[in-house]
């Protein structure tokens, strides 16, 4: 009997712990409820502004309505854009522009739309409850139209990671914000989130290790508690606040990711990211995959290829009279660059068009030239090779004269591993695209501070740095690290900028650049709102890179910041009502001003990249050729 009433009570006891088990909710079921409950409070928030609008509230109630909103939506973002990045970015929080749809057939325009548009027009002196009604209603359909899709523990980490990114990048610039300037609040509101998700992971980072767990806590606390204490949006100290709370975040989120043996990025997805996932720093060396953007494949992304890609580089065999090279446009003395206001055309009959840019940091991007044409260096290529101002050649005149040179075709055999002895021109494109591709500067003086490699820096470069990802707005523009016009976190999209930039700004009357840029450049984006837009360049390495703009109008980089400071075009009687800088004025001071340049003149580096071959391949039959000079005669 006794024996029975033990065996009954024992079975008890295990369905009791089964069910106390089966009860118990693991870390990614308790993010979800949170996550679930975030979306539910952002769907209810825009019911109340929604009603604020109908009920033709006051304008102040209308925006106390909406930051309500914000705040909801900083809360979920993280994990929503993680899930579903395109309809977040292309639906939900779209830059305030109009756009082209990018799948259809013409020039079908996209009208502005999004949360950054609302804040746009819910803090504008131009105040219409019509467009804001108009907004809120889309953005209320959108929410309807969302499902929530399964999170995994990957997502948090990486989400979390990616957020840091963006806080620092789109956040904290103002970016995000154009209207309500509430950029503070803002990144205050992520890291409260990301708090309150990581901590639910606080307990099994503690047991593989107990001061990183310490860490993560101890950084978030404090890296809150700094954004409350200072909340002014043009005092901000973003570069304290990023080497000492973000970046250390940043790195030990990621190492908690590896001690828990979840799942990493490039163990999930097949293609890969832009960024380097694996990097412990905003600034570091290899935060950017410069292979993400040349589309060569890894086997031939050696350091034979490049070195291949560096002779034709430099061999003025790829224009038709053998006296120009790349390198013409692009000395690597004059950081890849010509420092001339237009580069000389060829036959050294008259100029170019436009300016000739920098090729340091220029793989970070999607886009190539000053308008943009051309989506990758195989294109770009194509585009000089045939230009009758460039090399006026074609790939079958070039494969024609490489085909002559026994030295050339045993250098692609060895560099692409095939047996034939005949050239490819898909072979040319790459060599080159991989040559330019290894053309990054970024460890500079700035870099190698930020990243505490070294423990002096000018006071005035710091200033310089906060005054340009804050009161002067240019980090909007140019996006850190790179500081040019691809679009943070994912660093795809690429920019362009209409700044009503003159044709000569040392005149009395300044008129606009008849150059009309991207407007004119393809079929498809010849629309109203690109007309006079250029993509938007890398500030690196800018001290060498004089002078400036697309037209090379602006000989220094004192009137160039005198420009912005006014206004742009606008400032100085040039009248665009497509122009996009946020501003009529910066109202920067002198030293300001001075303090930016400063910073930027810190973001120098052209350290490795600079050597020139020693000598070109022979053509044994062509003894002419031979005589060839390295970088072109002019």
């Amino acid at each position: 009997m006794k024996k029975t009433i033990l065996v009954i009570l024992g079975s008890c006891l295990a369905l009791f712990l089964l069910s106390i088990h089966k009860n118990e909710k693991n870390s990614i079921d308790l993010i979800t409820e949170n996550y679930l409950q975030r979306y539910a409070s952002l769907k209810e928030s825009i019911n109340e502004l929604e009603l604020a609008i109908i009920d033709n509230k006051p304008k102040q109630e209308i925006q106390k309505s909406y930051l309500k909103l914000r705040k909801y939506y900083k809360q979920w973002e993280y994990l929503a854009i993680q899930k579903d990045p395109v309809f977040i970015k292309e639906e939900i929080n779209a830059a305030p522009l109009p756009k082209i749809e990018e799948n259809s057939f013409g020039s079908n325009i996209i009208a502005a739309r999004g949360l950054q548009q609302l804040d746009d027009l819910i803090f504008s002196d131009e105040y219409t409850k019509e467009e804001i009604a108009q907004q809120v209603t889309y953005l209320k359909n959108k929410f309807k139209e969302y499902t929530p899709i399964k999170l995994y523990d990957r997502d948090v980490f990486e989400g979390a990671r990616i957020e840091l990114i963006r806080l620092f990048t789109l956040g904290l610039t103002g970016y995000d914000t154009p209207g309500s300037a509430n950029a503070i609040q803002d990144a205050t509101d992520v890291l409260i989130t990301l708090q309150e998700d990581l901590n639910i992971y606080h307990k099994t980072i503690i047991a593989k290790d107990s001061a990183l767990a310490k860490h993560i806590q101890s950084d978030l606390l404090q890296a809150i508690n700094y954004l409350k204490q200072n909340n002014n949006f043009e005092k901000l100290d973003r570069f304290y606040f990023l080497k000492n709370y973000l970046n250390p975040l940043y790195k030990n989120i990621l190492w908690a990711h590896r001690k828990l043996e979840i799942e990493l990025p490039e163990e999930v997805y097949q293609q890969k990211l832009a960024f380097n996932y694996n990097s412990e720093n905003l600034f570091a060396e290899d935060f950017i995959n410069s292979s993400y953007y040349i589309q060569v494949p890894d086997k031939f992304n050696t350091n034979k290829t490049k070195e291949l890609g560096k002779l034709l580089f430099f061999d003025p065999i790829l224009s038709s009279n053998n006296d120009r090279a790349c390198a013409s446009c692009h000395n690597p003395d004059k950081a890849f660059t010509d420092q001339l206001p237009k580069s000389i055309a060829s036959g050294k009959i008259g100029f170019l068009k436009r300016n000739s840019p920098t090729l340091i940091n220029s793989v970070y991007t999607e886009r190539l030239f000053h308008d943009m044409r051309a989506r990758t260096f195989v294109d770009q290529m194509e585009h000089v090779l045939t230009s009758k101002d460039e090399f006026n050649s074609s790939m079958i005149e070039l494969l024609e004269k490489l085909n002559q040179s026994e030295e050339y075709i045993n250098l692609f055999k060895s560099a692409f591993e095939v047996k034939e002895n005949k050239i490819s021109g898909v072979y040319i494109q790459m060599a080159l695209s991989v040559y330019v591709a290894s053309l990054t500067g970024m460890d500079s003086e700035f870099d190698k501070y930020i990243r505490g490699e070294t423990t002096k820096i000018n006071k005035d470069v710091i200033h310089g740095f906060n005054i340009f990802m804050g009161k002067a707005v240019c980090g909007t523009c140019h996006f850190a690290p790179i500081f040019n016009g691809t679009v943070p976190p994912d660093y795809k999209d690429s920019e362009s900028e209409v700044l009503g930039v003159p044709e000569n700004p040392y005149v009395k009357k300044p008129k606009i650049d008849t150059d009309e840029g991207r407007g004119a450049a393809l079929l498809k984006e010849k629309v109203f709102y690109n007309q006079y837009a250029f993509k938007t360049p890398t500030v690196r390495n800018s001290k060498l890179t004089f002078p400036y703009m697309h037209n090379g109008s602006y000989k220094n980089l004192e009137d160039v910041m005198d420009f912005y400071n006014k206004g742009g075009g606008k400032g100085i009687g040039i009248v665009l009502e497509h122009q996009t800088l946020p501003f009529d004025e910066l109202k920067l001071t002198n030293k300001e001003m001075k303090d930016v340049i400063a910073f930027m003149n810190a973001l120098t580096d052209t350290s490795g990249i600079t050597t020139k071959p020693n000598i070109l391949p022979k053509f044994k039959n062509q003894p002419n050729w031979n005589k060839r000079k390295i970088g072109g005669e002019y």
